[in-house]
């Protein structure tokens, strides 16, 4: 079942804006933990705008596996719908209704306390907004710099090829028509907005010869 109490073990985080409100333990028996707005879920969210049984974990093959419960509104993991069981990974962010936010930690990463700041750089791919320890970038990012953004927080830490990039930032271009510079510049660019409200952390890491990945999060 699911505690309201700090440990070792993978944590359910309900953000609300910066702050963090609640946060539930997953203990790793193999039974389903309901998320949702009925009093009787373990993962118990009393918000009008989330379903009854909203959603659900279980924990499969060393993993935990959300999938949705037949919620009305529908779940998202990192701005994506879940259609079929999606397996959790560190960092993940669990939409449930617009502004409500729970965060996944694994078992073996470190927590934030309650009501600290939770620092770092999201990506909202459904209002297509930039944030950096919950401030949106104002003005926006130029398209093809939100997108490069959008490509990289879909994994965080995962490298992204240059090709990749091409495809995702100038979609229907020549690979060979972009060179380096142009998306060393664009890169660039994008740190310097980015140094705007973090100027001490390097958000996007060059992995040389390659190509990039995302450090989203302070350590």
């Amino acid at each position: 079942m699911v505690e309201n109490l700090q440990t070792d073990k993978a944590l359910l985080i309900w953000r609300d804006g910066e702050l963090i409100k609640n946060q539930w333990i997953l203990n790793d028996t193999g039974e389903e933990i309901l998320i949702g707005r009925a009093v009787e879920c373990p993962v118990h969210i009393p918000v009008r705008w989330i379903s009854r049984r909203h959603a659900a974990l279980k924990y499969e093959n060393g993993r935990f596996v959300l999938r949705d419960a037949g919620s009305k509104n529908g779940v998202f993991v990192n701005g994506q719908r879940v259609v079929q069981a999606h397996t959790l990974n560190d960092g993940d962010i669990i939409q449930l209704a617009p502004g409500l936010e729970l965060l996944y930690v694994d078992s073996e990463a470190t927590a934030p306390l309650p009501g600290r700041n939770r620092l770092g750089l999201q990506v909202d791919l459904q209002q297509r907004q930039v944030f950096v320890h919950g401030r949106a970038l104002t003005p926006p990012l130029s398209p093809q710099q939100y997108e490069f953004l959008a490509l990289l927080s879909r994994q965080p830490g995962r490298v992204y090829s240059r090709a990749e990039i091409i495809e995702a930032v100038w979609p229907g271009e020549s690979p060979e028509g972009i060179t380096d510079d142009a998306i060393d510049a664009l890169v660039r660019r994008i740190r310097q907005r980015l140094a705007e409200i973090e100027p001490e952390h390097n958000f996007i890491v060059t992995v040389r010869g390659y190509g990039f990945r995302l450090e989203p999060e302070l350590a």
